[in-house]
């Protein structure tokens, strides 16, 4: 059963009572991400979040991962484009304990100068890895050329700006924006509420941020860009904005999306892939956030077949509004139902579902109610949908052996 309560300071606790489960999870939400940073600070957030487990004043890194594995618990935190999360998941039998030690990790994070520097190291090095791998250094590439302002930058920070990043502008962002009145708390699993409320009270420290993370407007940038790389596949990211996280039209373009490239029945796997063979992987992908979203495609291939590719990639494009058929609309709608309810059976992602309503919504829907949602979407709605990204300029990145002079496409 989900229910929505408010802690100290009006902050959001959404919980989902699941009694048939031996586990529980909890997540703090903090409302600031990449697209909150300055340029030239670019980082700092997921440098915050590395720091989070490298000691309070009870414990330090290593008490902390000693005591998290003596409960046979999982805590861990990532960081997103518009915010970050801290997450535990234990036993039901240790919730008091897990709560005690993430509210420490949350509100009394000493940032002791001898880790910034080690954390820093490891953060760079996590940098040069995404860099050697192309598969995702083409996706953080899209994203800079197509949103080249706070929405765009890379979520790891750069090398040349994570390296200015100092102690005083750490303690400074954590100060202004990861107060408890910027934050949403989410859980799952089973618990018993009157003992979690008083254990996140008695722990999570009664500390409001100072300030409101800036919100710098989006602008999506159409354009072709390409970074030449020796390497043995070229890969593509080609891409439109669409759509925000609350907007109406976002389950007719999550069904789209599973038609165009979201499954192996797909039309650009089918095409491509199966009937073509001129890839190993395509697919399609959508993202959305407070102002816009991002419907996407990425494959690799041989530099040969890159025009080819990217001129099918369009024709498939345009068609989907002439002969979209029934059966493909009733086919996503089966896939997107399923994967609601296979999320449905894993408290972790629960957990996470209702941060994202919460956050992006502010509102909660039931798992009957979001399955209602993709079940009225009609044939129409979709069409239309697919009519609009037709018609939208799009923004196309390219990484590998191959230069901008040998791409025929214009945008």
């Amino acid at each position: 059963m989900i229910k929505k309560t408010y802690l100290f300071s009006n902050t959001p606790l959404i919980m989902n009572k699941m009694n048939y489960y031996k586990s529980f999870v909890l997540g703090i939400w903090i409302k600031h991400g990449t697209r909150h940073e300055i340029s030239s600070k670019n980082g700092l957030s997921h440098f915050i979040e590395h720091l989070f487990f490298q000691g309070t004043p009870k414990r330090n890194a290593r008490q902390i991962s000693f005591e998290i594995d003596s409960i046979g618990g999982d805590i861990n935190a990532f960081t997103s484009r518009e915010f970050t999360a801290l997450y535990i998941k234990v036993l039901n039998t240790s919730i008091c304990k897990a709560l005690e030690i993430i509210g420490d990790i949350y509100s009394n994070p000493l940032f002791p100068e001898q880790e910034i520097e080690k954390e820093r190291s490891v953060i760079l090095d996590e940098i040069r890895t995404v860099n050697d791998t192309p598969d995702e250094l083409i996706h953080d590439l899209f994203m800079e050329n197509s949103f080249p302002n706070g929405l765009g930058q890379p979520i790891l920070g750069k090398e040349s700006t994570l390296s200015k990043i100092s102690r005083q502008d750490i303690i400074e962002c954590y100060n202004n924006f990861y107060g408890i009145n910027n934050c949403v708390i989410s859980c799952a699993g089973n618990f018993e509420e009157k003992t979690l409320i008083e254990c996140l009270e008695k722990n999570i420290a009664i500390r409001p941020s100072n300030k409101t993370p800036l919100i710098n407007k989006t602008v999506f940038s159409p354009c072709l860009k390409v970074h030449e790389k020796d390497l043995n596949e070229t890969h593509l990211c080609i891409g439109v904005d669409t759509f925000s996280f609350n907007s109406n039209y976002r389950n007719a373009l999550t069904l789209l999306n599973c038609i165009i490239g979201g499954s192996v029945s797909s039309r650009l796997f089918q095409e491509i892939r199966e009937k073509k063979g001129w890839v190993y992987n395509i697919y399609s992908f959508i993202s959305f956030y407070q102002d816009t979203g991002i419907f996407g495609i990425y494959t690799a291939c041989d530099y040969k077949k890159i025009n080819r590719i990217i001129e099918t990639i369009f024709k498939i494009l345009k068609q989907v509004p002439e002969n979209l058929k029934k059966e493909e609309i009733d086919r996503a709608k089966t896939q997107i139902i399923s994967q609601i309810l296979f999320s449905s059976e894993s408290p972790g992602s629960v957990m996470h579902n209702l941060a994202y309503q919460e956050l992006y919504l502010g509102k909660i829907f039931s798992i009957k109610e979001q399955i209602k949602q993709i079940e009225k979407v009609s044939l129409k709605e979709v069409q239309n949908i697919a009519s609009l990204l037709k018609d939208k300029k799009f923004s196309i990145t390219i990484l590998g052996p191959i230069s901008k002079r040998e791409i025929n496409i214009e945008i």
